[in-house]
């Protein structure tokens, strides 16, 4: 077989596994949204990995970083309330499983290296607001 047949015949091989792999990268990579509701009615600043939203109403949706999910932290400030940081936990994609059967090692690399095989372990969460104690002399 001359080299030039033997890789095209490799590339037609590869080329649907190739396609088929990384499918949560695929199916739901990009950054991840979480929403936060709270009991408090002023606009609040929310910090994220990702993005600072300011002046926003509760509730509101935000987009986290999917590479730094375990552990990272949600600052939410305002002017009259204090809050307690969310601290975000991952839990496992499932169409990870998916991909393992359909793509293999190569499509799990693939999602191992975007982070796509973890999600936020909640989607919603909700806040408390403690108000602030004036300081008066």
């Amino acid at each position: 077989m001359k080299k030039t047949n033997f890789l095209k015949a490799a590339f037609v091989m590869v080329l649907p596994a190739m396609m088929l792999t990384s499918c949560a990268t695929i199916l739901t990579g990009g950054s991840p949204t979480i929403a936060i509701d709270g009991d408090v009615k002023e606009p609040v600043t929310i910090i994220t990995e990702k993005q600072t939203y300011a002046n926003v109403q509760l509730p509101c949706s935000v987009q986290v970083n999917r590479h730094h999910l375990e552990g990272q932290r949600i600052k939410i400030q305002s002017e009259n309330f204090d809050f307690k940081d969310i601290v975000l936990e991952k839990t496992i994609n499932g169409v990870t499983f998916a991909n393992i059967i359909l793509g293999g090692l190569i499509g799990w690399g693939v999602d191992m290296i975007t982070n796509c095989v973890s999600n936020p372990q909640s989607k919603n969460y909700f806040v408390e607001g403690k108000k602030k104690e004036n300081k008066e002399n």
